[in-house]
């Protein structure tokens, strides 16, 4: 592949990675049982006052926007450019994705509706130092994006009107954040080694306000509650044992929930509700990608409740926040997988169990199995949790996601899954496809 791999730390070849990722069923995670429990809100978001539109990649690379029923609503044609992981601005105007033209790669803006008018000229572009993961600030004004360095790994901010060039925050491998308001950063840098850093950062790296954790060790991507004020991250294992953090972002208090191996976490968009996942008991190899029970925790009461207790691999959270969309992992002789031709000796895709829940009572709304593209499956599920803060799998309206389904000697397909169980919809065939605000 000539194109930069989007994933926030070094990728293995497609079919050591296939191995990985089903090596994990071998780990033999306990089975805990499920908790309801009320969820405190915050408040509902907003209801889009835009219509739902959908970001999507063709099986070409060609980006296009299309309505939620499949209709074309512009297609970005710049000669010669193909295009990766487009995202939405916050406020669902335009359209940020990484562009490359055989020679260069690059940061693009395009208009949501397809007025940009001539050939956009990208807002950054690099022979030697290729894009290949990028976020909008909440304001819209700027897109932040990772950078493949000699030796790492760069996060870069630059204007998302072109009005000037992009600059070089901070350095390291790996490097996992989030925005904390238009002008600061949490961010997650560094295993170990003087690059290693857990803190609040200006656009120009400087630390503002460092949570009380020891740098370095086995982490994932810190988020911001902006709604709440609240904060949470990994804690290394400094002696104590590794935990997650969670506290208000002025350090009045401060909880800490001990966990074990990988592990991903994800907050309520509105309220100080935080969803994880962790390995469900110690192990002396922690897997390389979080796996395990999904649980949250609320900042005030401080009670971990499991919702589902299987292999689940990545979550999703509704942008009204009343229910998850949990995968889960499933073993490669799974019979039931939606499609698919199970038949096939080597089956394309990763076949996962989607669950939606409902957060306020832990009842399972629906529940399917299909089977997500290998695309999906290596470079988005892995981080997930970085992505969940970028690219919107959900409907604005919160009644479905919308998935990249595998099926033998058939093209990949962008498919709409309800919430309520209802028949998936075919929408385009693609790559992928992320949903507007």
């Amino acid at each position: 592949m000539d194109a930069p791999v989007p994933a926030l730390e070094p990728v293995l070849p497609r079919r050591a990675r296939r191995r990985r990722l089903l090596l994990l069923l071998a780990l033999g995670l306990p089975v805990l049982a499920i908790a309801a429990f009320a969820l405190s809100r915050a408040g509902d978001p907003p209801v889009p006052e835009r219509p739902a539109r959908l970001a999507v990649i063709d099986l070409d690379g060609g980006l296009s926007t299309l309505d939620e029923d499949g209709r074309s609503i512009a297609h970005h044609d710049i000669p010669g450019v193909t295009f990766q992981f487009p995202a939405w601005s916050p406020d669902g105007s335009r359209v940020a994705a990484i562009g490359r033209d055989g020679r260069s790669a690059g940061i693009y803006v395009l208009a949501g509706d397809g007025t940009s008018g001539d050939r956009p000229a990208p807002i950054y572009t690099s022979d030697f130092n290729p894009p290949f993961y990028l976020s909008w600030s909440p304001d819209g004004t700027r897109v932040s994006f990772l950078t493949t360095e000699p030796g790492g790994i760069a996060l870069r901010v630059a204007p998302a009107d072109a009005s000037g060039p992009a600059w070089i925050v901070r350095r390291g491998s790996p490097f996992y954040w989030d925005w904390v308001d238009p002008g600061r950063l949490l961010v997650h840098v560094g295993s170990t080694g003087p690059d290693a850093f857990v803190g609040e950062v200006d656009l120009e790296g400087r630390a503002l306000v460092a949570p009380a954790a020891e740098p370095g060790g086995f982490f994932r991507a810190p988020v911001v509650s902006r709604p709440s004020g609240h904060r949470a991250w990994i804690q290394p294992d400094v002696g104590d044992g590794q935990a997650i953090v969670l506290e208000p972002r002025d350090g009045s208090s401060r909880r800490e929930i001990p966990v074990e191996g990988n592990v991903a976490v994800g907050f309520h968009p509105t309220a100080a509700t935080l969803a994880f996942i962790a390995t469900d008991r110690p192990v002396d190899v922690p897997p390389p990608f979080p796996i395990g029970p999904w649980r949250v925790v609320d900042a005030g009461a401080g009670d971990v409740r499991t919702l589902v207790d299987g292999l689940v691999m990545a979550f999703f959270w509704s942008p009204d926040g009343r229910t998850i969309a949990a995968l889960e992992l499933l073993g490669p002789g799974a019979t039931d997988v939606e499609e698919a031709a199970v038949r096939a000796i080597q089956p394309p895709g990763v076949a996962v169990r989607l669950r939606f829940v409902d957060v306020a009572t832990g009842a399972t709304r629906s529940e399917r199995t299909v089977r997500v593209t290998d695309l999906f499956a290596f470079q988005v599920l892995p981080f997930f949790d970085q992505y969940a803060l970028s690219h919107r799998v959900w409907s604005p309206h919160s009644a479905a996601i919308v998935l990249p389904i595998a099926s033998d000697g058939r093209p990949d397909r962008l498919v709409v899954l309800p919430v309520d169980g209802a028949d998936p919809r075919h929408l385009a065939d693609g790559a992928v496809a992320f949903w507007s605000p």
